[in-house]
């Protein structure tokens, strides 16, 4: 099972891709976790990164794509799965994930898009930096996150949604809901993966399920 884990920030991705990699048993690449390892082993690309975050600067999608590189690379000879969260941001990072997928014959999946609504995600991201005390957090930057993800996101949700490989799911819930809803998705897709080609595939959208089985009210006990 290979997985990509699409979602703005405060939708749980973090704690939904650990789940993902501890049920299936495979590696779970995260890449603001790697870049620390790299930073705090001083490795060649660790010093590399460091250069970036010394000056202030953002680190650059190539820097960022070898380091996902070598994470799939050791995912592959440790079984072949992985989950992957932190990348894509846009467009080019996706077009060239796919393109190292291709090389290395670990293209996902199915790209998992966590789905929550800007009020919601503000105030779960609003509670977390009072919680660690991050002062850079306010409402206004939290709004520009916001806004820049969906502007550049939209165009790679809409590309994995045609290549069929999309799965939806509404995250406003507690964790434990959208996690079991997750699993079970997955699960039932698991035997079909070596079975039916990708572009036999198609896009999974779960966030009415709630509905369908008469939820009435999809954010009692919501949490990140």
């Amino acid at each position: 099972m290979r997985v990509l884990m699409i979602a703005p920030p405060g939708a749980g991705k973090g704690t939904q891709g650990a789940l993902i990699a501890g049920h299936f048993d495979i590696p779970h690449i995260a890449t603001g976790e790697l870049l620390r390892d790299h930073v705090a082993r001083r490795t060649a690309l660790g010093q590399d990164i460091q250069k970036y975050l010394d000056r202030g600067e953002l680190v650059p999608d190539q820097v960022v794509l070898d380091m996902v590189r070598e994470g799939v690379v050791a995912a592959k000879a440790a079984g072949g799965g992985f989950v992957l969260d932190g990348i894509p941001r846009n467009m080019q990072q996706a077009r060239a994930l796919y393109l190292i997928g291709r090389e290395l014959e670990m293209t996902a999946d199915v790209v998992l898009h966590l789905l929550a609504d800007d009020g919601e995600l503000m105030r779960r991201l609003l509670a977390r930096a009072a919680l660690e005390h991050r002062s850079d957090d306010t409402t206004d930057i939290i709004a520009q996150r916001l806004a820049l993800y969906h502007e550049v996101t939209s165009p790679i949700v809409s590309w994995y949604r045609d290549r069929g490989i999309l799965v939806s799911v509404d995250a406003m819930r507690s964790a434990d809901e959208v996690g079991r809803e997750i699993l079970t998705a997955l699960e039932a897709m698991r035997p079909l993966l070596d079975h039916v080609p990708a572009h036999a595939r198609l896009s999974i959208d779960l966030t009415s399920l709630g509905d369908a089985f008469g939820a009435t009210d999809s954010t009692a006990g919501k949490t990140d």
